[in-house]
This record gives C-alpha cells, structure tokens and sequence, in this order.
C-alpha cells in the first residue's frame, strides 16, 4: 500500500509561529554582532538574547492594532524584554529581517526537497534495472513506433529527476542568502561586519548588493526551478497514466482507487493528481517572475503574492516528489501486456531495418522506402503479418535472404545496446 503523504516537516516550516522564530533568530543574531562590535552596550544584548520571548499573540494583538507585522513583532519583543529591549532592530528596517529569515525557511525547504529528490532516484533507477530488459512498444504521436524496454523508458524519468536534484541543489546555494543593510541598502545605520556576522551565524551567504530587500529574481529562480521539478513529476504521472488506460493496460498504480458507481473501476486517481498540482506549482513560477518588478528601491506589490505563492510552491513540490515515489515504487508492471501489445503491430515495428538492409544491398531509399511503407500498410489493413508479406515480395527475394530476413526481425536486433546505455548510469 502506498505510504500516507505527511505534511511535516514542510508544513511546519510555513506557519506563522515558525515564522517569527526565523524573525526571532535573526533580531538576537543582529544585537549579539552590534555588542560584539561596540554599537549596543554587552549587557543589553545579553539582556536580549536572555528575556526576548516569542508571543504570537501579543504580536497580533499590536499587529491588529498598527497594521504592521514585522513592527508589531519588534514591540512585542521590547515588552518581554524591559528597557534594554529599546536596542533591538537598532538600525534596520523590515526588509533586513523578513528577507534574511525567508533566505533560511528557503535554504531548509529546499534541503527537504533534495532530500526527497535524492530518495525518488534511487527508486527510479532500482525500477529500471528492474525492467532493463522488459521488452514494449515505444511509441510516437500515440503510435507504435519500435521495440523499446521498460526501462529504458523509466531510466529517462531517473536522468530528469537527477537533473532537477542538480537545480534544486544550486538554487538552493542562490537563495541561501540575507541582508542586514539598511532602509536602502546603505548600510547609513548598520555596519556592513554586522551583516556579514549576522550571516555568519545564520548558515547564509550576506548579499553582495542589495536595496531595501534582496532581488526578486533570486526567488523566481527558486520558483522556476520548482515549477521544472513540478513538470517532470506530471510527464511521468501523464505517462503512467496512458499506459493504466484500459486499451493499453500496460502499468497499473499499485494502490488505484475506485468509482463511487461502478465497483470494476481502477483509477490512476493519485497521478491525475500530482498532473493537477503540478499546474498550480507552473502557474505560480509563472507570479514569481512578475514579481521581478518593484518601483524604485522597494514596494509591496510583490509581497503579498510571495506569501501564498512561496509557502504553496513548497508544499505542493514536496507532495508531488513524495506521492511519486510512492507511485513509482508501488508500481505493478504487465509485461505480458507489454509483449502483447507490441504484437499488435503485426511486425510493423522492424520496417526500419527491413528498409536499412534494403538500402545496404542495393535498391534506391525511395523505392525502399515505398516498398516497405506499402507492405507496412497491407499488414495492418489486410491483418496479415508483415514478415510473411516482406519474405514474399521478389523484389525483396532478390536482395535479402530467409536469414537475414529473421535477423531483422529478431526484437533483439533492438536491445542490443540497452546494456551500453544502462552503463553510463552506473
């Protein structure tokens, strides 16, 4: 059975309180580099880091009351701490703490995705080693094209996952930033050591360049690179999802559920899902990029949108790569219907060798082509088989023997290099 998808531990990192313990973590990183640099008296900062306590409540309490988070938090902070409490946030502005706290909830949701990335590859790959040689129909616009495997197919899926494990590993690194520069991004008010201390502490990288926040095209990377992963997931999903068709019947999800109304029904419910979700994770890249766009050194036009779309991107990746893995690991594969349905070609799917041998011992591509192409067509129409049809032709007889003939149409003929490709993943 499919293992439960829990929300924890991403959704926790996107709730409110989680929120201002970032905020919280990055004010008392903030007054200890101010004591350590002599703009704050030691005591405060200790007094500080000793009684500064977290209510959620008081904060919206002042919030309701103001109409400004961050600030309501900082008052909030002062009232726990007494007279010393006036030194925090000492010449910062909203920005310095909100952007460097999203720098860390960003570095650790994407720790989390790497990790779930990393736990899909091995299933993935596990899976086609398993079907390296489970012979199928590959096919072309919805057509059978020529023999393929299994795994060759979900080797594909194991290679674009790991390409994704890559970008989430280097926006991971691009975002993995913060900024404790002021108002505009000055440093009028804080000194440039404080910020690069602060960010010391924190695990983060202090920003080159910054104005009264960190740059918006940071974070519509973050998000593309979500909506790429996102993308990945649906093609396997849409993937498995014809071939659960019934016509086709050729991979069946390992725990499908059913109908309401009619008892025989298996549905691919679970990828129909994560092919819905990944659209909400595209469309959401798709705001980050907007909010590339502020006026001057900063507005909030970009600010309300990040705090659906950050939070929701998040979690709806990680559901997807979780409820993949578990897709892909609880998959059950017919290869009997894999065989069977490449059958129904009637020997169609080795025309192109057929046509490449005519071609080597003589006749002109165009006829060859021709020729094949007319006999593909009369075994289809006629229902006869096409390797009968091709051994029958004389202008075929004049150019290719009986064993050559069964050579090409070995399936063989088309795995003979499944090792050599399997290998380059090793």
């Amino acid at each position: 059975m499919i293992e439960r998808y829990s929300l924890s531990p991403m959704k926790e990192l996107w709730t409110e309180e989680a929120k201002y313990r970032r905020w919280l973590q990055v004010e008392l990183a903030v007054a200890e580099a101010q004591a350590e640099l002599g703009y704050i008296p030691a005591e405060a900062a200790q007094a500080i880091t000793a009684k500064a306590r977290l209510n959620v409540a008081r904060a919206k309490e002042i919030e309701s009351q103001i109409g400004h988070d961050l600030l309501a938090f900082v008052r909030s902070l002062e009232e726990s701490v007494g007279p010393e409490g006036r030194y925090i946030h000492r010449g910062l502005t909203s920005y310095d703490v909100e952007d460097t706290a999203l720098g860390l909830a960003l570095k650790e949701a994407l720790a989390i995705l790497i990790g779930e990335a990393k736990r899909l590859t091995e299933i993935l790959k596990r899976r086609a080693i398993e079907h390296k040689r489970t012979l199928m129909a590959g096919r072309t616009h919805g057509m059978h094209a020529e023999p393929i495997t299994f795994g060759l197919k979900v080797l594909i899926w194991y290679e674009e996952i790991c390409r994704n494990l890559q970008r989430l590993q280097t926006a991971q690194v691009l975002i993995s930033l913060g900024k404790v520069s002021g108002s505009v991004g000055t440093y009028a008010h804080v000194d440039p050591e404080v910020e690069r201390r602060v960010c010391a502490r924190l695990g983060l990288a202090p920003a080159p360049i910054s104005n009264q926040i960190l740059q918006r095209d940071l974070h519509a990377q973050v998000l593309t690179t979500l909506a790429i992963c996102a993308g990945t997931v649906e093609k396997i999903a849409t993937e498995i999802r014809n071939l659960h068709r019934t016509e086709i019947a050729e991979v069946r999800e390992g725990c499908p559920h059913g109908s309401s109304s009619m008892p025989h029904k298996q549905n691919p419910s679970t990828c129909e899902t994560l092919t819905g979700l990944a659209r909400i994770v595209r469309v959401n890249a798709l705001a980050a990029l907007e909010n590339q766009t502020i006026w001057h050194e900063q507005d909030l036009t970009r600010s309300s949108v990040e705090r659906v779309i950050i939070p929701d991107s998040f979690l709806a990746t990680h559901y997807l790569l979780v409820k993949l893995a578990g897709v892909v690991e609880h998959l059950i594969v017919n290869a009997n219907r894999m065989r069977q349905n490449l059958e129904l070609s009637r020997g169609t799917v080795f025309s192109q060798a057929v046509l490449l041998k005519l071609i080597d011992n003589g006749m002109a591509r165009t006829q060859a082509h021709e020729l094949i192409s007319g006999l593909a067509g009369r075994a289809m129409t006629e229902q006869k088989n096409f390797k009968t049809l091709v051994g029958a032709h004389p202008d075929i007889q004049k150019l290719l023997s009986p064993r050559e003939i069964d050579e090409l149409f070995d399936y063989e003929y088309h795995l003979k290099h499944v090792e050599t490709i399997f290998a380059r993943f090793q």
